[in-house]
């Protein structure tokens, strides 16, 4: 037993966050995203990396699971891995500082919203980065934190052994040390076998008198279930370890009490007493399993979460079974938001996995990957008929209506499977082929599904090799500029020319933009393409009379560039050419993402004096807003409305676009004009500029140069 002097020991350091913070390797904001890939490739035991800059401060975050599901979405690895870790960090992690105990940071996170637990956190010193950890972490620091108590009160029992004369002498001692001890102890003497010793905790524990410990047998006085019969009995079973049960208290509530048995041997080091020490943990196991579900499962539907879906996808590969992965997507659901709401569209997930629930058999992994995106793994491949059958009842069960709130709601489902090992024999490949299957269903109409088939795999090849191709094109010199005269109406006077890319490829021949434009797009090749139009538009236009604009066409991508606008500056200084003849035309879904920073960019180009044209006018996000919030100096009616002249409903449309642009004194241009009857229609309802093959194709530059000394 403990001695005066090892009784006014201090406590046990209180455990801290900085000592569980793990550190790892950091990365700059503005490295390549494919330095992530080093990382975790390199080490995969590597869950979180953190990013800091250049004064050792936390910006982000890069959680594994997530980076590798995001970049293998559809050639995700050639559209992120040469991106900034800028744009695929977690840019608001959880932070907390070093000195805050895990007890108080453990209480705050179960408070806090589930996706910050699951994010991760970054342990900061004095605002720098120190380490970063999970909650996983989190649980095993408590848990080594509780075996080195438990160390220590051996250590205290050895105490014990050596002041047990005193203790004995000195009841006072024994009643209040051992009396107020939170723990529940019980000593046997194993001279005697009986109990020489329960405490008030003890008592507390089992709910029973210390007098009937001490003087009846265990199986007198406790059931097997109970906490009694466990505390007892050990003495009985012997063993040194800990041990951990699930049993009823004296109330009948279920409570996990863990255990720890301890011989304490005499002054000559005979073995003299047992000591059990008893504590309830059920709080703890809670809050543990409470950490679990967060980590693991979906707080909004309950379905598993990423981490999880990740974790079996990756096990059912390796198991070197065979395995169906359907990613879902649900279609129209921003739309059910927009309308009426986000609670109505958190109801509708839920009863969208309810069904999803319906669809699956026992065995099957049913998942939320995130906001309207699903998962189902299957752990076999069934025959094709039935893959169709099952893939087709999902989309028919998620597509029935649903009433929200009293609104009759109508969502499609769209589905893309991929087989393994048939189709992928690696997880993150199965799931980027999978993806790619889902996305050729939304393209075929949505709200049906698709396979991963030969064709497919055709498709992702050839492109990934005119990706390469069209990289060592911008590079050299197999791209070329056309340009399409415009016309000003009524006396058809050339007064502007668009540049139109060319790719002349060695053994295919001229492709046209529409088959590497979204493809620059999607493997982030459209700001090298986008930068070479425009200065080489800009060098062209530089000869030609002050009066004739040239007009070049800007992705929406390409505005995510921070150096846009010093792109379009070093372009027009470079050919002398002035603002006021370059014309930037933009689609109207240029506003449905990050509006405010594009609608600043776009200002910006207008203080330089460039003129902002908006393309395709009334077949993408229309808005009345755009036009009131933003001055566009020219509006260009799509070719789709122009077709269908002299038709009265496009007839009708195209007057209240001309009437709208008037009123605000907006002047405008009509695409697609091929025949007399449409020019003479358009001109009649006071179109301003006119633009087709009625009165010019694209041409290349020396041809162009010609039209314009003949008709400007």
């Amino acid at each position: 037993m403990m001695n005066e002097t090892s009784a006014q020991k201090s406590p046990s350091p209180v455990l801290t966050m900085g000592d569980i913070a793990r550190p790892g390797p950091v990365i700059p904001p503005d490295a390549p995203g494919e330095r992530l890939f080093t990382f975790f490739h390199a080490r995969p035991e590597l869950m979180l990396v953190a990013v800091v800059d250049a004064d050792n401060v936390p910006v982000g975050l890069v959680e594994r699971q997530a980076f590798f599901l995001r970049v293998s979405g559809k050639f995700g690895h050639a559209l992120f891995n040469r991106r900034p870790v800028a744009l695929l960090m977690d840019d608001s992690p959880v932070m907390i500082e070093a000195d805050v105990s895990s007890s108080d940071f453990t209480a705050l996170t179960l408070m806090s919203q589930p996706s910050d637990l699951l994010r991760g956190y970054i342990v900061t010193r004095g605002g720098r980065y120190l380490g970063t950890g999970s909650a996983l972490d989190l649980i095993t620091a408590s848990h080594s934190h509780a075996v080195a108590s438990a160390a220590s009160l051996k250590e205290a029992a050895e105490d014990l052994r050596r002041a047990n004369r005193k203790i004995l002498r000195d009841k006072l001692f024994i009643d209040t040390i051992v009396e107020n001890i939170p723990s529940a102890l019980l000593v046997r003497s194993l001279r005697h076998g009986h109990l020489v010793l329960v405490n008030r905790a003890a008592e507390a524990m089992t709910g029973c008198r210390r007098d009937l410990l001490v003087e009846r047998d265990v199986e007198d006085v406790f059931t097997p279930d109970e906490i009694g019969h466990l505390l007892v009995s050990r003495f009985a079973g012997g063993g040194q370890g800990v041990i951990e049960k699930v049993l009823c208290d004296h109330t009948g509530a279920k409570r996990a009490i863990s255990t720890r048995q301890v011989t304490i041997a005499d002054e000559r080091g005979a073995p003299r007493w047992e000591l059990c020490v008893a504590d309830d943990v059920t709080e703890q196991r809670n809050a543990q399993h409470q950490v679990e579900l967060l980590a693991h499962y979906d707080p909004l539907t309950g379905l598993a979460n990423r981490a999880l879906f990740s974790s079996r996808l990756e096990a059912a590969c390796a198991a070197g079974s065979t395995a169906t992965l359907l990613c879902i997507d649900l279609d129209y659901f921003k739309t059910v938001n927009d309308v009426y709401g986000h609670a109505a569209g958190d109801s509708l997930l839920r009863l969208v996995s309810e069904r999803l629930r319906a669809c699956s058999r026992p065995g099957d992994l049913v998942a939320r990957l995130g906001g309207d995106e699903f998962a189902i793994i299957w752990p076999d491949v069934p025959a094709q008929a039935e893959l169709t059958t099952r893939a087709r009842e999902i989309v028919e069960t998620v597509s029935r209506p649903y009433i929200i709130d009293g609104h009759h709601i109508v969502i499609g489902a769209s589905v893309g499977s991929a087989l393994y090992p048939r189709d992928a024999e690696a997880s993150e490949t199965l799931l980027q082929y999978a993806d790619i299957a889902l996305y050729r269903a939304k393209s075929l109409g949505r709200n049906g599904f698709q396979f991963f088939d030969q064709e497919l795999r055709d498709e992702i090849q050839t492109r990934a090799r005119l990706g390469s191709e069209l990289r060592g094109a911008i590079a050299g010199n197999g791209l070329t500029l056309h340009f399409q005269p415009l016309y000003s109406m009524p006396g058809n006077r050339l007064s502007a020319c668009e540049a139109l890319v060319r790719w002349h490829h060695p053994t295919q021949g001229m492709i046209p933009p529409d088959q590497f434009v979204g493809l620059a797009e999607e493997n982030g090749l459209i700001h090298d393409l986008g930068e070479w139009v425009l200065r080489a538009a800009c060098t062209e236009a530089a000869c030609w009379p002050a009066q004739v604009r040239v007009a070049v066409n800007v992705s929406p991508i390409q505005l995510r560039n921070p150096r846009f606008i010093r792109i379009v500056e070093d372009a027009l200084a470079q050919s002398g050419r002035p603002p006021e003849r370059l014309e930037i035309e933009i689609t109207e879904n240029i506003f449905v993402q990050n509006s405010a920073t594009n609608r600043e960019i776009l200002q910006r180009l207008g203080r330089i004096g460039c003129s902002i044209v908006l393309d395709d006018f009334g077949t993408g996000y229309s808005s009345l807003g755009y036009l009131r919030s933003f001055q566009f100096q020219k509006i260009k009616i799509d070719r789709s409305f122009v077709q269908e002249l002299p038709e009265r409903g496009a007839a009708g449309i195209i007057r209240a676009i001309i009437s709208l642009a008037q009123s605000m004194d907006i002047p405008i241009t009509a695409e697609g004009v091929e025949t007399q009857d449409q020019w003479t229609h358009l001109n009649d309802l006071g179109c301003n500029q006119v633009q087709g093959f009625l009165l010019g194709r694209p041409q290349p530059a020396e041809s162009i140069r010609q039209a314009i000394l003949t008709h400007a």
